[in-house]
């Protein structure tokens, strides 16, 4: 064959190569913005709650709309101040959704960027309630639970029983503690129940003997506990420490209730009683997705964050597949208004007009470390709180038309 012809040949070769790889999809991309840094928060979601996004990728095929789907991670190292710069970065590399998004000032920082880009966002562990409230916006959806709904659920409960009447409550002098003050407080009177003394301390206080034994003094029937992250497990462990060692009837309870927590802990929890959001012991599915999930993990078992990571993840694929795009807008039409139940959810939907994802909750009790079935099987599940009971309407946000 002439030279000519064999360059000729060559070309056309790499002509064809070249355009092969430029038709090339570009990934679908979901980033996650999470704290990786092997503390409270990463055990609470974190580098586990990336395994769940990759295991809901992989169960969907590993593709959709013809094109690979690739999971990234951002280390926001649990501090608010690095969240904007982040989601911009991970928006401006081609992410579709940002995921995970753990930490309340953290969330509500990714929201705002995500209504400028016109991108979305999904949490699975920031309590704030303002996020389908004042600072909703049709960009973010809230998963798994707030703060609202977790205290609402633990204090209607517990104040609902004969022996829930009197509430002390230690409450940590913060937003939180004080928000969740103001929330069950009414909810505890409309039991019939009061909350007979409130102590405020900060939110760092290690030696509570004088406020427990002045809230020994009041015989109360519930000593609750609002505080959030490490100090909540020190206030926890020495109110269940006191009440036994004081043979105390008064149960104790807490706003908010992490698995990971109690793993770390351990009998320090053992009889506190909280809403939860999702238990991997809940009922057979849960249990089946919950045993793959700890076959990676060294037994580990998922926390509700990590399951509403897969589930966000699984939930999102197929509201692209049935838009046929990624385009944030096109995705929330077929989001907004949509039922399904899935290994994290019952009597789920992703609310149109605050977008919060609605589902049922569980009130839950913590066993003592010696009455485990079996390793981190810590709660024992006391009542089922349905999605319209446990996510009422608010009435602040209208995001839908």
């Amino acid at each position: 064959m002439p030279r000519t012809a064999l360059l000729l040949l060559a070309a056309c070769a790499l002509v064809e190569t070249g355009a092969a790889h430029a038709a090339d999809p570009a990934p679908v991309r979901i980033t996650i913005i999470a704290d990786l840094d092997d503390d409270i928060y990463d055990a609470r979601a974190g580098r586990g709650g990336v395994d769940a996004t990759r295991m809901a990728v992989a169960d969907f095929g590993g593709t959709v709309l013809g094109r690979p789907v690739a999971v990234d991670a951002l280390n926001d190292h649990n501090k608010p101040a690095l969240a904007p710069d982040l989601a911009k970065q991970a928006y401006d590399a081609g992410a579709d959704l940002l995921m995970d998004v753990q930490n309340s000032p953290i969330a509500l920082a990714v929201s705002k960027v995500a209504a400028e880009r016109h991108r979305l966002m999904v949490t699975t562990g920031a309590a704030v309630p303002a996020l389908t409230r004042a600072a909703c916006t049709k960009y973010a959806y809230h998963y798994s639970f707030d703060s609202v709904s977790i205290e609402t659920a633990t204090a209607a409960h517990i104040a609902a029983q004969p022996g829930g009447k009197r509430w002390v409550a230690i409450v940590a002098d913060a937003g939180f503690g004080r928000g969740a003050l103001a929330t069950m407080t009414p909810v505890i009177a409309a039991q019939g129940g009061e909350v007979v003394k409130s102590f405020i301390v900060p939110s760092s206080t290690r030696d509570l003997s004088a406020v427990l034994a002045e809230a020994k003094a009041l015989d109360p029937d519930v000593i609750a506990v609002f505080n959030a992250g490490a100090d909540a497990d020190a206030e926890v462990a020495a109110v269940t420490e006191f009440v036994a060692k004081a043979g105390m009837r008064a149960q104790v309870a807490t706003a908010l209730l992490y698995l990971s927590d109690v793993d770390r802990v351990g009998q320090g929890y053992a009889g506190v009683v909280a809403a939860v959001p999702w238990y991997w012991n809940l009922d057979p599915a849960a249990r089946a997705w919950s045993d793959r999930f700890a076959a990676g993990h060294a037994g580990m078992r998922p926390t509700a964050a990590q399951a509403a990571d897969y589930s966000a993840t699984l939930q999102w694929l197929q509201a692209v597949q049935t838009a046929g795009t990624t385009d944030a807008d096109a995705v929330v039409r077929v989001l907004d208004g949509h039922r399904f139940e899935d290994p994290f959810a019952r009597h789920a939907e992703w609310r149109a007009a605050d977008h919060m994802v609605v589902h049922d909750l569980y009130v839950a009790q913590v066993l003592p470390a010696t009455g485990l079935a079996e390793p981190h099987a810590w709660y024992r599940v006391l009542a089922t709180v349905p999605a319209a009971v446990a996510f009422p309407p608010n009435g602040v946000c209208h995001l839908a038309p």
